[in-house]
């Protein structure tokens, strides 16, 4: 059966009406058991390949500034998890909640304006976030374990800032890469979702009018 989303005075009297929240329910239980995994791949592993993505990102920052303030083993563990595992899977959350169920559903007229929230999604929490939580993160225990001289953030705010506009310079052309390459990646795989969608549909559309076609056939005979 393939989906089509309607207003209810142009549902035809036969058809399964659906909920939109069971309808993407339905889609993904069908595509999860498509039989050619290469024909739907976009819709099952694009939030996994943008949280893998968003886990490279928020690594490479936290390692980075772990390492300018000489943390060595301190707080290793709580740094990592809030700058890189959180981001990850608020990442992957996300897209399956506020992208992947409008693509299903094909409720937005503007796919471009999808794929924009779906970019905006993936470069603040693969970049926007941990550019934030990071350097404060990695202040407060360079602080604590005394690793790196730091002037008082409530005292001296100005010089801190001026600190972290510092320590950041050396990262910001990767940084810059790397929010490029999310952006794009969530844009490239949001429109091949938008694909699949459309594929899967024209089949079910193919499979059911030849399921019509000998109906008739059979009724004929």
């Amino acid at each position: 059966m393939a989906l089509l989303h309607k207003k209810v005075s142009e549902i035809p009297q036969d058809a399964v009406r659906l909920s939109e929240e069971e309808a993407v329910q339905y889609f993904m239980k069908l595509v999860r058991g498509w039989e050619s995994k290469s024909e739907v791949w976009p819709i099952i592993y694009t939030p996994g390949l943008l949280g893998g993505c968003t886990v490279f990102t928020g690594f490479y920052i936290n390692s980075y500034y772990r390492r300018v303030l000489k943390l060595g083993n301190y707080g290793r563990l709580s740094s990592y998890l809030p700058a890189v595992a959180l981001p990850a899977i608020m990442a992957t959350v996300f897209h399956t909640t506020f992208v992947t169920p409008s693509v299903v559903l094909r409720k937005e007229p503007c796919p471009v304006c999808l794929q924009t929230r779906a970019a905006a999604i993936q470069g603040g929490f693969a970049v926007a976030y941990p550019m934030l939580l990071v350097p404060l993160s990695s202040f407060m225990f360079a602080s604590r374990h005394f690793t790196y001289r730091l002037p008082s953030i409530t005292e001296k705010p100005k010089e801190v800032l001026n600190l972290i506009r510092k320590l950041s310079g050396p990262i910001m052309m990767p940084i810059t890469l790397m929010l490029a390459f999310n952006v794009a990646l969530a844009m490239f795989l949001t429109g091949k979702e938008f694909e699949t969608v459309y594929k899967v549909n024209m089949e079910l559309f193919e499979i059911e009018r030849r399921l019509e076609d000998e109906g008739v056939l059979s009724s004929q005979s």
